[in-house]
């Protein structure tokens, strides 16, 4: 499995997966014409893609589903809730290309099997994806204030973990935001902080070497080095540490991040 994030932050957010049959995408929250670039500019071409998977309906993460899915006849899948909350975006997909899931329950995209879990955050049901092909797993979580014991349980065992640490504590506490969406962001319907997401990766680190890519991260409240060391000190407390136990990187917020490769394409 190839795992390749195109764009990761507040501004949009779209990640591009290819096993040995399937290629897809995990949300589009860019211009189409953006997408189709950061699609060329990995060589793949947008014809070939099989589906468009959504995790909610915010415009970060839909904003090119219809140009694309209408531009090139992707499939789109989304839970139903999603499905009408995301409608004045993306406006009409023929009913032939309309997905549903429900989030709870697998399905599967040719030799893609893929895990759907509830996340915690201020839309109408979102949903995050555990991706497998039989070799390799990758655990997707962002856009959740909040982590429940089975979601941990569920993103366990995983060779790569794509997490959100979207704002520092601090920065967010003495940034420029409103009180209102500070209190938006830190909630439990929210966004997971830098501590937050580290405590996360403590419970489900096997120290195994697994990779592990830091995503969506505010630009007015986080920062890259500033994130990266604090997960390395707090994972340090529970004996975890990078290079020997596991490995680290921030996904890039405007440009394609370096491919994740799963244990056969390494």
């Amino acid at each position: 499995m190839k795992f390749q994030p195109l764009i990761s932050g507040s501004s949009g957010n779209c990640q591009y997966i290819e096993t040995k049959e399937t290629k897809i995408l995990v949300d589009a929250g860019m211009t189409g014409k953006k997408i189709q670039e950061l699609l060329e500019e990995i060589q793949v071409d947008p014809r070939d893609l099989d589906g468009i998977l959504v995790t909610h309906e915010h415009y970060d993460h839909t904003s090119a589903v219809g140009v694309l899915a209408r531009r090139y006849g992707i499939k789109v899948f989304a839970n139903e809730n999603t499905w009408m909350a995301m409608e004045k975006t993306v406006k009409t997909i023929p009913s032939g290309q309309r997905q549903v899931f429900t989030t709870g329950e697998d399905f599967r995209i040719k030799d893609l099997s893929i895990q759907t879990i509830p996340t915690f955050h201020d839309c109408v049901h979102g949903t995050s994806f555990i991706l497998e092909d039989g070799k390799t797993k990758v655990s997707m979580l962002t856009d959740t204030g909040w982590v429940s014991t089975t979601m941990m349980e569920k993103m366990k065992g995983a060779d790569l973990y794509y997490i959100e640490a979207n704002h520092d504590e601090e920065m967010l506490r003495t940034g420029p935001y409103s009180f209102a969406l500070k209190q938006r962001i830190a909630s439990n319907r929210g966004h997971l902080s830098n501590h937050h997401a580290a405590d996360v990766l403590s419970k489900i680190l096997e120290k195994k070497k697994e990779h592990v890519i830091l995503a969506h991260m505010s630009t007015d409240n986080n920062d890259p080095l500033l994130a990266i060391r604090t997960f390395r000190e707090d994972l340090a407390l529970h004996n975890i540490h990078e290079g020997l136990h596991f490995t680290m990187e921030v996904a890039k917020k405007t440009k394609p991040s370096d491919p994740f490769l799963g244990k056969e394409d390494q």
